[in-house]
Formats: structure tokens, sequence, C-alpha cells
């Protein structure tokens, strides 16, 4: 009598051979999804490194020699290297601190480029690097290859023959001068004084290319009496070769503007008829978002014969009890509004605002009579994340916006 077998007998071990391949394949998969996320999370470290390294560079471009008439970068460009290696390596890419090519000879595919960007609101503008008279550009490009830092090691290379891979990134940050206005998030404050001066009496300070006249403000001219310690963030009784020139009393008719409506006061930002109190805070605090916002952000808008320009209104004299809020930011920096035209007078003046500079305040004199009063000021540099620029709008040299733009 013949015996049927049952056809599953013949298929012994057949799941075993099944359950191999599976988790063979499952042990690749998870060995691909660990790298592939181990590569993912250096990436994103080295992209976190570049971007810091950059900013901190392009930061440092600031010229602090045009303050003296004698602008010159080079400083500036050795310093821009020096902090995006330092702050490179503050990061770490698979808990390891990431180490910056300096690259002097400025190559475009070195670690720090140092360059210029004409229009950094297009991404086709080019990262310009030869022939170059002015730098507002940092390009930072941080790397795990076998030339610096090493290859990035993966875990599970058996599965997938794979055991080291070379990662990237690349990062460019820009400090540009041309601001047309603020944009200010709620709880901001924008450190900007409500004063205003007369663009031509600061250009025949301060700028080399005006043709001032031998009778070009003489009256706003503070001389160089005062200087800043940078290492004591204060204020010296000694000349530094700065040009100091009094922000207040502004006395324009010095400077033949016609129809000068006589003492200038301050600019109103936000409310008119700003309080005595809402000066002070605005002073030692800056002013605040919804401030900025009720002036339309301060924003400059070309009008019909192409100029840059804001009309904002003014109020008459300003009273002594500021002093003390001028005195408490003696030796910090300020934003400035900067203005051509003038209408009306009183509270019913309104300025044409056409530019914004940084100053530094370093002298108070705000008793006795009008012509003993004085508030001398001296030209800064201003880094500010909120300042919004346009590759059309005039430099101020002085008030730069910074951020990441590659």
């Amino acid at each position: 009598m013949s015996i049927m077998r049952n056809h599953r007998e013949n298929q012994k071990g057949n799941v075993l051979v099944f359950v191999a391949v599976c988790l063979t394949l499952f042990f690749c998969f998870l060995a691909l999804s660990v790298d592939i996320g181990w590569i993912m999370l250096t990436k994103s470290e080295l992209q976190a490194a570049a971007d810091s390294a950059a900013l901190a560079g392009a930061a440092q471009l600031t010229d602090e020699d045009i303050l003296t008439g004698t602008p010159n970068q080079n400083d500036d460009v050795s310093l821009a290297r020096d902090y995006s290696q330092t702050f490179s390596s503050f990061n770490t890419a698979a808990k390891e601190s990431i180490t910056l090519d300096r690259n002097e000879t400025n190559e475009t595919d070195g670690g720090v480029v140092v360059g210029y960007i004409h229009n950094p609101l297009d991404l086709n503008s080019p990262l310009e690097t030869t022939g170059v008279s002015y730098y507002n550009t940092v390009q930072v490009e941080t790397r795990r290859t076998p030339e610096i830092n090493g290859t990035l090691k993966l875990f599970l290379g058996f599965f997938t023959n794979l055991d080291e891979v070379s990662l990237r990134t690349r990062s460019a940050a820009t400090l540009d001068d041309r601001i047309i206005g603020f944009d200010m998030n709620a709880g901001e404050f924008l450190p900007m004084l409500p004063f205003t001066v007369y663009k031509e009496s600061w250009d025949a300070a301060y700028d080399a290319t005006y043709i001032a006249t031998s009778e070009a403000c003489p009256a706003l001219n503070g001389g160089d009496k005062f200087g800043y310690d940078e290492a004591t963030k204060s204020v010296t009784p000694h000349g530094d070769g700065i040009v100091e020139i009094h922000l207040y009393p502004n006395k324009p008719d010095v400077c033949k503007y016609p129809d000068a409506p006589g003492n200038f006061g301050t600019l109103d930002i936000g409310y008119e008829n700003n309080s005595t109190d809402d000066l002070v805070r605005q002073i030692q605090q800056g002013c605040r978002a919804e401030e900025l916002a009720l002036s339309g952000n301060m924003m400059l808008e070309q009008d019909v014969s192409g100029v840059w320009c804001k009309w904002a209104n003014g109020d008459t004299g300003v009273s002594s009890t500021i002093r003390l809020a001028l005195e408490n930011i003696k030796g910090q920096a300020r934003i400035l509004p900067l203005h051509d035209k003038v209408t009306g007078t009183g509270d019913t003046a309104y300025f044409r605002i056409v530019r914004f500079v940084g100053v530094r305040i370093v002298d108070v004199k705000m008793t006795g009579a009008l012509t003993d009063r004085r508030v001398t000021v001296q030209p800064a540099s201003v880094v500010c994340q909120n300042a919004v620029f346009h590759p059309d709008a005039p430099h101020s040299n002085l008030v730069f916006a910074l951020s990441l733009t590659r």
C-alpha cells in the first residue's frame, strides 16, 4: 500500500531561507537608515557652523578707518577670517570641533572667501573676489573631508559596503549699508535717536567727496575734542581723529539752509507730539516696534525724481530733563536720521529723511543759555539685523544690515 506524503514535508527549511533573506534585507535597510540619519545630522551641524561663521566674519567688515577719512578694509578682511575660524570652532559636527580653512589667497573654493555681491537679493548676483575695492560678503564652506576635519565614519558600513563619506556645506553672509528702513518684530527696540541732522551739515563734516565751502556749517562742527575707548566702552577727553558735530542745538541757517525755521528739536517716531517720557525711553532703550510701525518703519521710498526719502513730523526745542537720558547712553552707538529738506515750523515742521547714519554721544550740556547747550556726537558704525537694504539705495558707510544671503 503506497503512502501519500504531504507535499509540505518537502518544503522543510524554506521558511528559514525566507527569514534569513528578509533579515538580511531588514538589517541592510536598518543600516542604511541609521547611516543616512547620521549623515543628515552631521550635515545640518556643518550648515549651522557655516552660518554662524559667515555671520561672524561678515560682521567684521565695517571699516572703522573711514571715520578718519582713510578707508582701508585690509585689517577688517583679516579680522573677518579670524572670527569665521573662531566661530566655526565653537561648533561641532559628529561630536568633533570644526576647523575652517583660512584661505589667505582668497580662492573661490576655499574655506573663507571674502568678496562683494552687488545685489544680495538676487541669487544670480555673483560673489566677486577679483578687482574688488569694497568687501561686503563672507562665504564659508565647512567640510568633513580627508583634507580637513576627516571624513565621516559610518556605523554599519559592513552591511552597505560604505565605510565613510565626505561632506561639505556652504553659507554666505552680507553686511550691507544701503539702508532704506527697518523691519521690527513685536517686543523689539530699534536704537534710533529721535533727532535729525541736516544732510549737508553731516557731509560737510564727514564726507571726503563732499565739496564744502569755507562757510560750511562752522557752528555745527564740534572739532576733535573727544575719543572713544573700545576696550573700556567709554568716552575719553582726548581727540581720536574723528570730527564731532553738534546734534543739538541744530542751527541750519549757518549752513545757508533755505527757509530755515529756526532751532530744530526732535523727530516724532511713532505718535505725534511725543512726551518727554517717550523721548527719554526712546533715547535710552530705543524705539518700540509699534512706534516704528506707526511711522511706516521709517521706510524710505523713491520719489518721482529717484530720491530715496520719507517725510516725518518734528517738534520744537528739547527739554533739559532729557539730559540724564543722553548722559546715560554716552559712548553707545545709535542710529540717526538725516534730512535734506524741511517744511513748516515748530510742531508743524516736517523733515524729508533721506539717509541713516550711526553716531555715539560724546558730550552733553543741557543747562544755561541756549547758546551754551549742546549734544555733541561723532560717527560710529551700527550693525542692525532689523535693517532693510536695497541695492539701489545710497551707501551710509555707517549703518549696516547683517543677514545670510546664500
